[in-house]
């Protein structure tokens, strides 16, 4: 099973709680992806600590744009497990303010 961990506000709610997640998750044989909305240059704060635990390699931002479409487009990984606390950004995407992005377009 794959699992995507949303960052903001997920993750940084309980970190240990996150962390510990991720490491029976992996231990089990499952992989574990920090999926955020975030620009992908933003992402230095979850390579540092979620990424610690998961490899760094497995922290994306997606500049806003869906999740789902990113991931598997930019990584091949399709996510079976997705936890969020803003859902429609798996499927929509989100720009940080009140504007959905709808579709992602390779940037």
């Amino acid at each position: 099973m794959i699992i995507s961990i949303d960052y903001d506000d997920t993750y940084t709610r309980d970190p240990l709680l996150w962390n510990q997640f991720a490491r029976d998750a992996i231990k089990r044989g499952h992989e574990v992806w920090c999926v955020s909305a975030r620009l992908q240059t933003h992402m230095d704060e979850a390579k540092d600590t979620i990424g610690k635990v998961i490899g760094a390699n497995k922290c994306v931002g997606t500049n806003g744009v869906a999740k789902r479409d990113f991931l598997f487009k930019e990584h091949g990984v399709y996510a079976d497990v997705w936890i969020d606390d803003m859902p429609d950004t798996v499927m929509t995407g989100y720009d940080g303010g009140d504007e959905w992005v709808t579709q992602y377009d390779g940037s």
